[in-house]
């Protein structure tokens, strides 16, 4: 085989010849790459290691060439080692033109002409596979395992993650994770995507895997890299899924080409990952935030937990500094989404009353921020009423093919593929009128039907035949958004408050709108608003939202997702605030557990719950806190447990073994502080659903509940919660003569007459009658206390009902182990 050997600047490129094939080798500090002589990339190796990660039987273009579904391949490929440049052939006639550099820790590719165009809408970067399957960073764009890192950066707006055709969402997939059981119903599932809503389901199950994007994605092999650029200068007319409803949207031709795009690909050693990441950032001028002189990416502000209180926030700072947390989330404080105006009953004043509030907590070393529904438009907002902007996003658009009159209630319509979709209001623009319709007619002429006009507070007007008629495109809270031109506003108008009000987080919810925008424009769109909102900012501020892209991921701080709504504390999202963290572990990003509420019922045992997870996972979370919980009988005890925590958390004081403890949302602790730096770890068993109720028996058998559960520790005074539950909404029926019977020997007897709404508790040391909030009312003398013993224990409990409707009575028992020591 005949070699030649030829020595470029910054890097060397072997190219072999043979009377088969050609292949070019390039070489970073890092990688091998091989691309052979019809364009196809055949190789990618760790340099160091010479170990092969291009799976066998796998082909990956450099670049596809897209139009009308389908993918052109290259056929030829040609390198001007003076010029840097490649030439790609393909069978249409088609050349492309790439430049590339190797800037030794990665290489860069910039497409710079395609020739005739031929009608491409779209090239593809790729997709390039790899067999690395560990770790899949479906919005980083890197893929690792143990020892090395395959990864592709986009490098500008314009080159965005996925495909130009199909689901760029990612989503939910039965993929059980080693030791997870499938239901044999739907074993032969497994691998397929699956419909999941957490927000209506109140969770998902644990054999089910969420990926939040497809800049790289899980495949047989192992995982694949792909990046697309589009010709937005090209009209669409893009499918678009609401629910199980598919309706058809018409998007904008703007004057954004693919011509430029560009991506940066590198191979590493894994724990170098974020290193190189960050001198593509630096090399390449895409965001690089800092806080304090230190990366966003490397720095501990992000991933600390905070606080979320919607009132006061100069009462609020009392509560974050109770709990030792540094951020405050404000909640909304905006008159309306759109315009986003700040005088409101909370700011009289808007943005100098915020001002000084967040100049008042910056002196008590606290940050304040922010809550937005980011693009959502409000239909009092003066973008909608009362006069409509121009630029508000449609779905498409016709005109009217019968002059429209003040009193008409039907307008008739040339095309009513747009309006079929009715969205949630029901909404269509002519000139400066909002008009709803119920339906379109299903018979020719079209028509829309029941009409009711000046929607809004907009003006009754009269129009011509030929009149554009527009349909408007809902968000989900019934508003509407803003075209690819207004967002630009949008974005403008909120970096201006975070500059005007000294705001320190900006949470941008409710965008991005499912896999890219709701304009249709892809994750460009995306991309253009939060880089018109960075570059507008005066200083960089936190960034969290309700969706990710790749393209963001260099700009926001974290993501936090779960809500406490849907069910109680332990069962609320709790696979899929766990799932979150794998997802953050494979896209280098902070842990965020999502959002919790310090309810006043809650216990130490509910805040120790949220505690554990957060040491567990080294990830911070938000915590509602309002007035109501001055109503709490622990109210000092959670606030300690909060700071403790999260003390020891951030000192790193647990060993990795108690970390995975600590994880497992099934286990229960308490932390009891020791010195400054130290803590004593107890594991703590909580035994619930027991429940002692009225039945009918036999004349003169009492009633009585029997109770089991194995005492895993030492011998120990009984610990115990009881509540007593109203039965059909009765509120005077009563318990008395409430009597524990231990294990067949030691009984208590509690002769308070107890009612709907009491609660009783014994520390180990005294029972306790409280409130419905577990403030301590009255002490319950009794006799002595009895111990739950090692190994099994019974509980026999009998009573005196006033009736069938008496109260039910719910029993916790607690039992505790040794304490283990942390910290140092």
């Amino acid at each position: 085989m005949l070699q030649k050997k030829t020595f470029l600047t910054a890097f060397v490129l072997w190219i072999a010849f043979s009377c088969i094939t050609k292949v070019t080798i390039i070489e970073t500090n890092n990688l091998t790459l091989e691309i052979n002589n019809t364009g196809f990339i055949t190789g990618l190796r760790d340099k160091p290691g010479a170990k092969e990660y291009f799976p066998k039987g796998e082909s990956a273009p450099l670049l596809q060439l897209y139009k009308d579904s389908l993918y052109f391949k290259p056929e030829s490929f040609q390198y001007d080692q003076e010029t840097n440049k490649i030439s790609l052939q393909y069978h249409n006639g088609t050349k492309a033109l790439i430049k590339i550099e190797n800037k030794s820790d990665y290489l860069r590719f910039e497409l710079l002409s395609v020739e005739p165009r031929n009608g491409i809408e779209a090239v593809v970067w790729g997709p390039y596979p790899t067999t690395i399957q560990e770790k899949i960073g479906e919005t980083i764009g890197v893929v690792r395992n143990k020892e090395f890192a395959i990864g592709v950066q986009g490098l500008n707006i314009k080159t965005i993650e996925g495909l130009p055709y199909g689901d760029n969402a990612g989503g939910y997939f039965i993929d059980p994770l080693p030791n997870q059981q499938v239901p044999d119903s739907i074993k032969e599932m497994i691998g397929q995507k699956i419909d999941v809503d957490v927000n209506v389901t109140g969770d998902m199950p644990e054999y089910v895997r969420l990926y939040r994007g497809t800049t790289a994605v899980k495949k047989e092999f192992g995982s694949e890299i792909r990046f697309f650029a589009r010709d937005y200068r090209l009209p669409r007319v893009i499918p678009v899924w609401e629910g199980p409803e598919e309706y058809k949207q018409y998007v904008e031709p703007i004057d954004v080409d693919f011509i430029g795009s560009a991506i940066a690909l590198f191979g590493c050693p894994e724990e170098k990952t974020l290193d190189i990441i960050e001198k593509i950032e630096l090399g390449e001028g895409l965001p690089h935030p800092e806080i304090d002189g230190v990366w966003i990416k490397r720095s501990k502000v992000p991933g600390q937990a905070y606080l979320l209180n919607e009132g006061d926030p100069y009462k609020s700072i009392k509560y974050a500094k109770e709990c030792g947390f540094k951020l405050i989330h404000l909640g909304d404080f905006f008159q309306s989404w759109g315009h986003f105006g700040l005088k409101t009953k909370r700011f009289p004043n808007g943005a100098n009353d915020i001002r000084k509030a967040t100049d008042f907590a910056r002196e008590e070393g606290i940050s304040l921020g922010v809550h937005t529904l980011t693009m959502f438009t409000s239909p009092n907002d003066p973008y909608v009423s009362p006069f409509p902007s121009d630029s508000l996003c449609k779905t498409g658009s016709s005109t009217i093919s019968k002059g429209l009159g003040r009193d008409d209630t039907e307008i008739f319509i040339n095309d009513p593929m747009y309006f079929r979709h009715l969205g949630r209001t029901h909404t269509i623009k002519i000139g400066k009128e909002l008009i709803n319709y119920r339906a379109v007619s299903s018979d020719k002429p079209w028509r829309l039907l029941d009409c009711k006009r000046g929607q809004y507070g907009t003006t009754i007007g009269e129009y011509a035949q030929g009149t554009a008629i527009d349909k408007l495109t809902n968000n989900v809270y019934s508003g509407f958004y803003p075209d690819i031109h207004l967002q630009d506003a949008y974005a403008q108008r909120l970096a201006e408050v975070c500059n005007e009000t000294g705001i320190d987080l900006m949470d941008f919810d409710g965008y991005p709108h499912g896999a890219s925008s709701p304009t249709g424009h892809d994750h460009y769109a995306g991309g253009l608003f939060i880089e018109t909102w960075y570059k507008n900012l005066d200083r960089y501020r936190l960034t969290c939202g309700a969706g990710t892209f790749h393209y963001y991921w260099h700009i926001y701080s974290f993501m936090n997702w779960g809500e406490p709504w849907y069910d109680a504390l332990r069962e609320s999202q709790v696979n899929y605030r766990v799932e979150n963290q794998r997802y953050f572990d494979r896209n280098l990003m902070p842990g965020m557990l999502g959002w919790f509420t310090l309810n006043p019922e809650f216990r130490p045992e509910e805040v120790e719950w949220i505690q554990a997870r957060s040491a567990g996972f080294d990830a911070g979370y938000l915590l509602r806190v309002d007035e109501s919980i001055e109503k709490s009988g622990f109210r000092d005890e959670l606030f300690e447990a909060i700071r403790e925590w999260q003390k020891a958390r951030n000192q790193k004081a647990f060993t990795p073994e108690q970390l995975d403890r600590l994880k497992n949302p099934q286990n229960e602790f308490h932390l009891e502080k020791v010195s400054d730096n130290q803590w004593n770890l107890y594991s703590v068993e909580l035994f619930r659903d027991f429940e002692h109720k009225f039945r009918m028996t036999q004349t003169g058998e009492p009633v009585s509940s029997k109770f089991a559960f194995e005492n895993h520790y030492a011998d120990q005074p009984i610990k115990f919660y009881i509540t007593a539950l109203p039965v059909d909404g009765n509120k005077t029926a009563t318990i008395s003569n409430l009597t524990l019977t231990i294990n067949g020997y030691q009984s208590i007897t509690i002769k308070k007459t107890l009612k709907p709404g009491d609660r009783v508790m014994c520390d180990g040391k005294s029972i306790w009658l409280c409130d419905f909030y577990w403030k301590k009312l009255e002490e319950l003398k009794v006799s002595g206390l009895s111990s739950f013993l090692k190994g099994q224990n019974k509980m026999d409990v009998t009573s005196d009902f006033s009736g069938d409707k008496a109260p039910v009575l719910k029993f916790e028992l607690k039992v505790i182990g040794d304490p283990q020591l942390v910290g140092r």
